[in-house]
């Protein structure tokens, strides 16, 4: 009979402040795509010309893209402040911990195996498990982020207890962004050494993605 796995559902300001900025993200996507109009914010409310539904009339400080760099700030410095302590069992037992952040600001925390985590990705906003020693994604972790950012994610990371990956959109996820994803995860999966698959990063040429990398203190 093996033992049963850590799994814990809860939430903090951050993660809750993560929710909130997601929303507006997905709502000015979604008025962007129907009505060509770009909304603006103030990072509390959006804002378009007309007061479309979910939005008041005039205009923001800044253009609702000024929000996906908002969320990958604080969601660093959520990932940094939940997962030190899991990255480091990582680092001792090579087990690795996964962390998805809900819709409604809830996280999970699920423990998978030695090096690996696989579980089904329910409906989230951001996802980021931990690695032993290195922040590099696996190839498989990359098949993986494509998958995600069609569903909508937002970010994807990886970590230890030293360092932070991220991937994160920047606008809506395009043909051309899955095509490069897809293509690094390739090089990934073929290279023989780690100065081969940060080459591979390197010459990675994104347009709604970023990547990321954090030092964690």
């Amino acid at each position: 009979m093996s033992a049963r796995k850590f799994q814990k559902i809860e939430n903090n300001d951050l993660s809750l402040k993560l929710a909130k900025i997601a929303k507006l993200i997905y709502k000015a996507e979604e008025i962007h795509e129907d009505t060509g109009e770009e909304p603006t914010t103030d990072f509390q409310k959006l804002y378009t010309q007309g007061g479309v539904k979910g939005t008041e009339i005039g205009k923001g400080k800044v253009s609702y893209f000024a929000l996906y760099e908002e969320f990958a700030k604080v969601y660093i410095e959520f990932i940094s402040k939940v997962m030190g302590t899991y990255a480091s069992k990582t680092r001792e037992t090579e087990i690795e911990f996964i962390n998805i952040l809900l819709d409604d600001g809830n996280y999970l925390v699920l423990e998978g195996e030695e090096d690996r985590v696989v579980i089904p990705h329910p409906s989230a906003i951001a996802s980021t498990h931990t690695h032993p020693n290195v922040c590099v994604f696996s190839y498989r972790d990359l098949e993986t982020a494509s998958h995600l950012f069609i569903k909508n994610y937002l970010a994807v990371g990886v970590t230890t207890d030293e360092c932070l990956l991220l991937i994160f959109r920047k606008g809506a996820y395009t043909l051309e962004d899955k095509n490069e994803l897809e293509k690094l995860a390739r090089i990934t999966k073929k290279s023989k050494t780690l100065q081969e698959v940060l080459n591979g990063y390197k010459n990675s040429r994104f347009n709604q993605l970023a990547l990321q990398m954090v030092r964690i203190v």
